[in-house]
């Protein structure tokens, strides 16, 4: 009788030591695991979602020349629609195209370019549109050194991705509502323009990738003044001309801006030009190239052109 007791004394510990051995991995997750972020969550939102592309080979500047006859030509008839369905002009044969893939359908997202001088001394397109409405001559890109500017411009996001970008929760409705009761983020998290935020920083990327020290935007004051809620700072050089409605030159420092990104975006910025790196070391050579002066690497680039 004694033994039967002990024996199941024995069992019973046994099974009791089972138990609290089998809920320990479960328990060390649950001290090991926190809560991640604003900008973590921005990031791996993104990230699970949409792919970088720079458009180092035809095809995929074939994606970008598509998006923008998509968006300026048939949406906003900025411009007119074309046989070939490609929005292309004279400065894509010195401009970087950049684009965000759909992971789930592999559409284009949004697609931006920067445009570059060159040796040669031709200028940017800003600078031949409205040289006019720049407030100070010495601000002019054609007066500074050609190797340290650009222009970012052709920023198109279709239809159906502008509409999701600002439907889309990135968080959780819980810890939505968490952050905009205590108001801890500068921005409004429930309406994030993710994907433009993302080609722009895409473009800050790349200028920073190959020193550039000036940025020069034409756009609308109103989009300037959304951008400057999250901490991209366009500066104002000229006055407002008419130019497919309303804009107004500004100019950017790269450098600038990535210090003064809101801090949620800080990470998400990181997290892009980390993801860039191998596609900014692939842009091809071509027989007509500016050399500028990587800074992650301190060796020469040359700029790849559109054919």
């Amino acid at each position: 009788m004694l033994k039967t007791r002990a024996m199941n004394t024995v069992r019973a510990l046994n099974s009791t030591v089972s138990d609290k051995l089998r809920q320990l991995p479960r328990q060390f997750t649950r001290l090991l695991t926190r809560p991640l972020s604003l900008e973590e969550s921005i990031s791996n939102f993104f990230f699970s979602r949409y792919e970088l592309v720079i458009a180092n080979e035809e095809n995929e500047k074939q994606v970008s020349y598509k998006t923008r006859h998509k968006v300026y030509c048939e949406e906003m008839k900025f411009e007119k629609q074309n046989a070939t369905a490609l929005e292309k002009d004279k400065y894509d044969d010195r401009a970087i195209n950049c684009y965000i893939k759909h992971r789930p359908t592999g559409e284009c997202a949004g697609t931006i370019r920067l445009v570059l001088p060159t040796e040669a001394g031709l200028s940017l397109p800003l600078e031949e549109k409205c040289a006019e409405a720049f407030e100070n001559g010495a601000l002019l890109p054609s007066n500074l050194d050609p190797q340290t500017v650009c222009e970012i411009s052709r920023l198109a996001i279709p239809r159906e991705f502008r509409v999701r970008q600002m439907r889309t929760k990135i968080l959780p409705a819980e810890k939505l509502e968490k952050i905009k009761q205590k108001k801890s983020t500068p921005f409004n998290v429930e309406h994030f323009p993710y994907l433009s935020i993302a080609l722009y920083l895409m473009a800050t990327s790349v200028c920073q990738h190959l020193d550039v020290k000036h940025a020069y935007v034409l756009m609308e004051p109103k989009l300037a003044r959304r951008m400057k809620a999250f901490g991209i700072n366009f500066n104002p050089v000229g006055d407002a001309v008419d130019f497919k409605g309303k804009r107004v030159p500004y100019r950017v420092a790269p450098s600038v801006l990535i210090t003064e990104l809101a801090k949620p975006l800080q990470g998400f910025y990181e997290a892009i030009h980390k993801g860039l790196h191998a596609k900014l070391q692939a842009i091809s050579e071509v027989s007509t190239p500016i050399v500028h002066t990587v800074q992650d690497t301190q060796k020469p680039l040359r700029i790849a052109q559109a054919a």
